[in-house]
Formats: structure tokens, sequence, C-alpha cells
């Protein structure tokens, strides 16, 4: 399930950072800009349920606008204070860690498009396809190794285990070729944060804190929590409904991919590193080349694709201008690193307040960046309408038809499957409305244009691309990745075939129910009794798994599963041998003739439900204790 899926942008400068000095910008336009950052953040703080934020600003060596706003933590009502609030920056450690990678690659210590196993000493990656995983393919998301959400957090200190040893227990498993499709995923930088440990003989954490914060004067950031600082690390918060729900404590497993704690002063100094070509302070953290490569070298999955993935950061177009960012986003915190090169400007947003996928933290922060950029990068409001040009593609449109699921934020592997019945993975249509396509939804019209590219009525490429079999397997927009599901696969299909299951057993135990209470001395067949028993177990089973989803917050996930849910997959342990029980005593009946006609087709067809019921549990994961 993992850090889902919204995107990046935007800007930043310089100020006092307590007792850190840096110029300030004091003109009338930064004070009617700063003016209207309070406004915009003030009246965000209650129209969005945000408990508190925080942002930096800056151009250059400038600091534009430094603030914190609303509360730290509500219980104190202890106020956000930019210097010294310490907020979880979620999945904006990613760029940290992309950071030290490319330190090591200056060094010479390793080769971006090197086999991994040549580094790793822990254990090796097993290819399934052939083909060789690189540290690029880690940096941009495209190794192709699947998920891991669920236990991938812990609430005390105390419990966190060594990087290697949660990454032995939760091996990284490829499942698709590296380097052809964009799938974002924190095991890959797990990955990344091994290789730094195997390389430097450091802790990644450690090998950070002396090669990056240390330098940069982030005295107030780790990945770890500083006692004499206990005090100044924030409060997150769950959004449910009109209310703010204090978060469990959050310490990662996988910390590369999203542990790291940091005020937005401090990551000021980091933007303000980048925005300088590598330099702080006449330290030299990167050199201007390397800083040239992360912003400019993307992985784009087609041709006339308007942004992919750069090493460490997501890259974006906003009205012909590259940004290159990352979000960040976990129980409690939502954040967005954001840098425009070419105007030397970058920011850093945090809020402490969350919810699983759309939080309103999330939409106050996009809309703000939006409205931001309006202000800093005028454009001209005049739009030419683009005519998409008509062509030929490579095959018959039907080809290109049929559901597609994202591929991201999800294990395909684990129990994480499970959110795809909840709607959490987002899923389209694609259909042949005459000579072009139609993406549902959304209405989108796609005009065919060459090879396996088309244009959308507004004129903006997308592609398809083929798997291994040179099949046409999966739709791409940009940066994100979109995989054709078999006939069986789509969420709608998947609830029918569950609901239909679900309603032919609750009939059969409804109707042998009252068959027993009023057809009384009647001796029934063992078939009957282990039907019964069977559609009682599926039943129950169902209702105990629905239950803890319905119940359960899935961000709670990422601590382990439930109990109640431990104990539901224990039941298919028992369904599976009174399957080929029944199955046993139905052939045996048929043989030996000891069903009437009627009796015979009834205890078939519960049989077969039953039967039916197996793949389902096999394709999410539920037969044993996938997590």
């Amino acid at each position: 399930m993992k850090h889902l899926l919204i995107n990046l942008l935007i800007l930043c400068s310089v100020f006092s950072f307590g007792n850190k000095t840096y110029s300030q910008n004091t003109d009338s336009q930064n004070v009617d800009l700063s003016a209207w950052i309070d406004s915009q953040f003030t009246e965000g703080m209650n129209s969005y349920n945000m408990a508190g934020a925080t942002i930096v600003l800056i151009q250059g060596d400038s600091i534009l606008h430094m603030n914190g706003y609303g509360l730290a933590d509500i219980a104190s009502n202890t106020p956000v204070n930019s210097n010294s609030s310490i907020f979880g920056i979620g999945s904006v450690s990613k760029t940290f860690v992309a950071t030290a990678i490319m330190q090591l690659y200056e060094d010479g210590k390793l080769e971006l498009d090197r086999d991994v196993n040549s580094y790793l000493t822990t254990f090796q990656l097993d290819s399934k396809f052939n083909d060789t995983i690189t540290v690029s393919h880690l940096l941009t998301h495209t190794a192709g190794i699947d998920e891991y959400y669920i236990g991938s957090a812990v609430l005390e200190e105390k419990d966190v285990i060594p990087l290697a040893q949660y990454l032995i227990k939760h091996m990284p498993t490829q499942i698709r070729p590296s380097g052809k499709v964009i799938s974002y995923s924190g095991q890959a930088y797990g990955l990344l944060g091994l290789i730094i440990e195997d390389v430097s003989g450091l802790p990644c954490n450690e090998y950070i804190r002396q090669r990056i914060l240390k330098p940069l004067e982030m005295e107030y950031s780790s990945f770890k929590r500083q006692n004499r600082l206990k005090e100044n690390y924030v409060t997150g918060y769950l959004q449910k409904g009109g209310q703010l729900i204090p978060c469990k404590p959050n310490y990662q497993l996988n910390y590369p991919e999203g542990g790291l704690n940091a005020t937005v002063s401090d990551m000021g100094h980091f933007i303000s590193m980048f925005l300088n070509n590598g330099n702080f302070k006449g330290i030299q953290i990167l050199d201007s080349t390397t800083v040239a490569k992360m912003f400019y070298e993307p992985f784009r999955q087609y041709k006339n694709a308007e942004y992919g993935y750069l090493m460490g950061f997501q890259e974006r177009n906003w009205n012909g201008i590259t940004l290159c960012g990352h979000t960040g986003n976990i129980p409690g915190f939502e954040s967005q690193l954001s840098l425009i090169p070419e105007k030397n400007i970058g920011l850093f947003i945090s809020a402490n307040s969350s919810s699983y996928q759309y939080g309103k933290s999330r939409v106050f922060i996009d809309q703000f960046i939006n409205d931001l950029l309006a202000q800093l990068i005028p454009t001209s409001s005049t739009e030419k309408k683009v005519t998409p040009t008509v062509g030929k593609v490579d095959e018959p449109l039907e080809m290109f038809t049929g559901t597609y699921r994202y591929t991201a934020s999800y294990g395909q592997r684990t129990l994480d499957k499970l959110g795809v019945l909840f709607g959490l993975i987002p899923e389209i249509e694609i259909v042949t409305k005459g000579d072009t396509l139609e993406i549902l939804p959304y209405h989108d019209k796609l005009v065919p244009v060459s090879d396996l590219s088309f244009q959308s009525k507004d004129g903006k490429y997308l592609a398809f691309g083929r798997d291994t079999k040179e099949e046409i397997s999966y739709f791409f927009n940009d940066a994100y990745a979109y995989k054709k599901l078999k006939w069986y696969e789509p969420v709608k299909f998947q609830i029918f075939w569950i609901g239909i299951t679900i309603l032919i057993l609750l009939i059969y135990i409804m109707v042998s129910a009252v068959r027993k209470l009023f057809v009384r001395n009647k001796k029934s067949h063992l078939i009957k009794i282990v039907n019964f028993s069977l559609a009682s177990l599926i039943v129950l089973f169902i209702a105990l798994v629905a239950f803890t989803l319905i119940t359960t917050d899935p961000m709670e996930f990422s601590y382990g599963i439930p109990l109640l849910m431990k104990i539901a997959l224990m039941i298919p342990f028992i369904i599976i041998p009174l399957e080929l029980l029944v199955l046993w005593l139905l052939t045996k009946a048929i043989w030996f003739k000891e069903l009437g006609t009627f009796d015979l087709i009834y205890q078939s067809v519960i049989v077969v439900v039953a039967l039916f019921f197996i793949p389902w549990l096999m394709y999410y994961n539920l037969i044993g204790f996938n997590y």
C-alpha cells in the first residue's frame, strides 16, 4: 500500500535560522508575498483540517519566506516553530539517500549502471527475467521489484532492527523486467540504503549524518530520534472526518525510504546546497556535474512523455518549466520538496496532519504550490489549442483495450493486494470509440499517432508498452504506469465473484439450518455435513477479513497484521482439506449413486462454489501468512 501516489512541485531561499544567518530579502514585493503566504496558511489550518504546518521558500541565497503555523501538539498547545519544530518528512528522505549514493559515485566507490549484486554483501538479488538490476534502476524506480508495506514500522525504537535484517525478512522480489516501467518503490530505496552500508562500511543513517547532515549544519535532523531534542518532535495527526487523531509513534524499519525527521530551517540548508550547485558555505557536498546529472537525466517511459523520474527526484512539467522534487507521506505527516533549477528557486512544506491516500493536507499543499508558482512565475494566459495529429499505430485498436491497474502503491505478493478490493489502487478502462480510444471514467479521447503512441484531446502524448511476450500490456501516462489485467482481475469482477460466493453459501447455510429444524430424525449424508461446515467457514473467513479491513485504518497495517486477521488466516488451512474431502465424497456419491438427482445437483453446486473460492484466496495471497 505504501505511499500513495501523488507527485510534486516547487521552490525556496534563506533567512536567519536561529543562530545560522543568511541574507533576507526585505523589499516590498517580498513583504507582499510573505503576507499572501501567511494568509493562505492561516486560512488553510481551519479550511483543510490541519493541526500545523511549516514552509521555507528560497531563491538563490535568499530566504523569501520561512514560517510555522498552527500547533505542533494540540494537547500542550505548542505552536509550530520553523527553526526548532521537527517534522517527519516521509519519502522526501529518498532525496538524501540519492545524495549519499551520488557521493559514493563521485568517490569512485560504485557505478550507476553496474549490477547491484556487485555491491550487496548481505544477500544477492535474483533476476526473474535474465536481466540486470542496476543502481540507476533503483534510483529511478525502474528495478521491477515488488513492494512491502505491512510490518514496515514499529511502535517503539527499541524494536527497530538493522536494515539488512529487515530486508532479508522482506526480500525484494522482481516481478517485471528492469528498466522498462516506472513503479514507485520503497523497497528500492531500502536496497540503496543497504548498498550505502555495504560500500561505505557505515550504517546508512550514520553515513548520511556524517557526510550530509553535519556538513549542512542540519543539527535538528536525523533518522534516529535525538533524546536531547525530544520536546521538539511534532505530533502527527490522522484526519478522520472533522477530527484530528494523534498518531502512534512511527519507527520505520525500512527507514531510508521515509524515516528522516527535520525542521524546515534545516531543509532550507539542503535546498540551498542544490541551488548552489552542490556547495554550502564553501563545502562541496556534491560536484556541480553530479547535481546536473540528478536534475537533467530523467528516465521517461516513452519518447514524448512530459516528465519521469530523476536520480532521487520526481520530474514534473509546469507550463513548460521543469520542476524537480519529491512528495512525502507517512502516518500523521504530508510533505513536499520542490526545486526549479532554471529559476534557482526551492520550496519545502510539511504539515502534521494526514490521512491514507488523498488527505486534506495534500490537497492544500498541491493547490498552494500551484497558486504560488502562478505568482512567482507569471505565464501567458493565452493557451494554444492543440489539435491531435491523426496517424497509425502498430496494432489494431482492439489490442489496446481492457482494464488497466496502477502498478505502484501495493505489494503483489503480500496481503497488501487486498487494497485492490477497497478501491485504493486506481483502475482505468480503455475502450474503442470509432477510430479512437477512450479512457473511462475520464472520457478522454486518445487519437492514434504512431508506433504505440497516442494523443489526448488536449494534445498530450500518452503511450502503451509491451511485456516480455511482446503483447500490449502497459499504459503509460508520463511517469505513471498501468498494467493490463486479465479478464478475471478487475475489481468489479472480483467483487462480483466474492459477492456471488457469499450469497450462494449464505442461502445454503440458511436452508440447511431450516431443514435441520423442521425435518427431524432424517439422517444426513456426510457430504451435506461437510458442505455445511465448509460454507460456514468460508462465510466466517470473509466476515472476519472484511471486518478487520473496514475497522482498521490502512496506515495501521504498517505496524503489522491485527490479531483478528491472523486468526482469520488460519481458516484456509481448514477450508482446503475440507474441500479435498468433499470432492472425494461427491465422487463417491456419484459413483455409488448415494444421492438423489436433486440432492446431487444441489450439493455439487456448493462444492463447485467452494472450489472456485480457492483461486480467489490465492489471488489475494490469503493462503498462508503473506505479510
